[in-house]
């Protein structure tokens, strides 16, 4: 029997985390079958606490350890993938709670007991030194496609990557796809990763036929044929290219009735497409549904002729399997991991070129025996991935995390590439000689909002010492360790945003510089410098 804690404080209401919020849900849903003799620790947010109340169970409750309440969401026109957040609006918001109180918890997971920390939205924002974490990385798009994003966002999420490549004991992909592309990017050793193919497929049914007409109707779809893609409004997923195709495929075949219908969070994209889909004059062929409740999305699902899936990258693609799943036609791009999903159960187009994609849709909308056959493959592929594979496969992955932790390292966690420190940062220290003493020196600028800073040193639930930087002045902190391995948490107030002052856009919560940290013997020199370390900050 294990107890394991299960960080879903990003979760965000309705379909803002796209399929990263699904594939935890459902993959918690399973442990309450398959994992009957562990038990699962769900820690929550103020914002999302009452929903998941659906993950109670027998061997599963919750723990909210975020009070704060969610900020509102801002229009922006750039996109973080996942892990943790879907959306780098998101995750910058996120990561500005967290930098505010990161452990509001009384006591740390392992004073509670946890054996391991477990991350589906791939941030080990609670991880602890002596307890493994594994964490699922949905994909690195920042990497393969940064056109998408800012020089600002890319950096911010190279830091979380490394912040994960540091703090995480074992990584699952969602595909090996993501896999080849994390040990690409990250320097992380191969048996530290895994590819779980996503396989919640199953979780679609369909709905009583009234039901289903009803809700189709009230979408207003319920009268013409359509092709169906969902998926938020994110660049990546190539909302423009598909509305470019689907005009020039009505301008070829004016009498065809097949309409277009997405749905998916609007977050100030849809705007955009929207407004063109008013200049093409295609008001009443294109159909937004915006974020749908399950039952509903299945009647659209269900309504549907055949899917369209002109991402330009995917970690996994759950939409493709979903298709197949229930037995439709699946129209997909041939880029990242979408080929080993779909294999040869779908029919391909370069989603760079409307031209290919419109020849797809006019082949898949004129031959039925062609829609017969990618149906029949499409029932073939998706019965190779089966739900409890990829639960067993998940808990197998927990064991082992457990059973063989790995090597604690000497590491300082918390402390930004320019030195800068949030409200909390851990120093961790492997076994070593007795009497070794931890020295820092911290600096305050004059400059600082606040005239004192206060910083508190702590071991677990114990303190350790107390000490205070005036603005302008600098000290040095020395603590003396044991033989044994540990960590010691370092505690500052107050912080401030350089945002709130006027000091461009850093939106990180800060509070003092860390100049210099250490191991030395007595009378020695150091044998263990941190700042030296490569990736040794947050």
């Amino acid at each position: 029997m294990a107890f394991i804690a299960v960080d879903m404080t990003p979760v965000l209401p309705g379909g803002k985390n796209g399929g990263a919020k699904i594939l935890a849900i459902e993959l918690l849903k399973s442990f309450h079958e398959m994992a009957v003799q562990d038990q699962f620790l769900i820690l929550t947010a103020s914002w999302n606490h009452e929903d998941l109340e659906i993950l109670d169970g027998p061997n599963m409750r919750r723990s909210c350890v975020l009070t704060r309440q969610e900020p509102e969401p801002k229009t922006r026109h750039t996109r973080y993938a996942p892990r943790f957040y879907r959306a780098m609006g998101r995750i910058r918001r996120y990561l500005r709670c967290f930098t505010k109180g990161q452990f509001p918890m009384g006591k740390s997971l392992a004073a509670q007991g946890v054996e391991l920390l477990f991350c589906p939205f791939t941030a080990p924002s609670y991880a602890e030194s002596n307890i493994p974490t594994v964490s699922v990385v949905l994909d690195l798009q920042h990497r393969e496609l940064p056109q998408f994003f800012s020089l600002h966002e890319i950096g911010l999420r190279n830091d979380f990557m490394a912040k994960l490549t540091r703090k995480a004991d074992r990584i699952i992909c969602i595909s090996e796809y993501t896999r080849k592309t994390v040990l690409k990017h990250l320097e992380i050793p191969p048996e530290r990763t895994h590819a779980v193919p996503i396989s919640i497929q199953t979780r679609l049914s369909r709905p009583e036929a009234e039901k289903s007409v009803e809700y189709l109707k009230d979408f207003g779809v319920a009268e013409h044929p359509y092709m169906f893609y969902p998926a938020n409004f994110w660049p990546h997923k190539n909302h423009s290219m598909l509305l470019t195709a689907y005009g020039m495929f009505l301008a070829r075949n004016p009498d065809s009735p097949i309409d277009l219908v997405f749905t998916g969070a609007l977050n100030g994209r849809e705007d955009v497409v929207k407004q063109a889909v008013m200049q093409m004059g295609l008001e009443k062929r294109v159909h937004f549904l915006g974020f749908v409740p399950e039952e509903k999305l299945a009647a659209v699902w269900f309504g549907c002729e055949f899917l369209i899936f002109p991402s330009l990258y995917e970690g996994f693609g759950i939409p493709v399997l979903e298709a197949m799943s229930i037995g439709k036609p699946v129209l997909c791009s041939d880029r990242t991991s979408l080929p080993e999903v779909a294999g040869d159960a779908a029919l391909y187009f370069d989603p760079r070129k409307p031209e290919a994609l419109v020849k797809c849709i006019e082949k898949i909308t004129t031959d039925a025996s062609l829609r017969s056959i990618l149906v029949e493959k499409g029932w073939i592929r998706a019965g190779l991935f089966r739900p409890d594979d990829m639960t067993g496969q998940y808990l197998e992955i927990f064991k082992k995390a457990i059973n063989d932790p790995g090597y604690v390292a000497n590491e300082i966690m918390g402390v930004f590439e320019d030195g800068w420190m949030g409200d909390k940062i851990v120093v961790v220290y492997a076994s070593g000689p007795p009497d070794r003493i931890l020295e820092m020196k911290l600096e305050a600028p004059s400059w600082l909002p606040a005239r004192r800073v206060k910083v508190t040193l702590s071991e677990d639930d114990k303190t350790l010492q107390r000490a205070g930087i005036r603005t302008g002045g600098e000290v040095v902190i020395r603590q003396v360790l044991p033989d044994r391995q540990g960590h010691i948490t370092l505690s500052m107030t107050p912080t401030f945003n350089p945002s709130d002052y006027g000091m461009g856009d850093d939106l990180r919560n800060l509070s003092i510089i860390c100049r210099e940290c250490k191991l030395v013997l007595p009378n020695e020199e150091g044998i263990f410098d941190f700042s030296e370390m490569k990736g040794n900050r947050v």
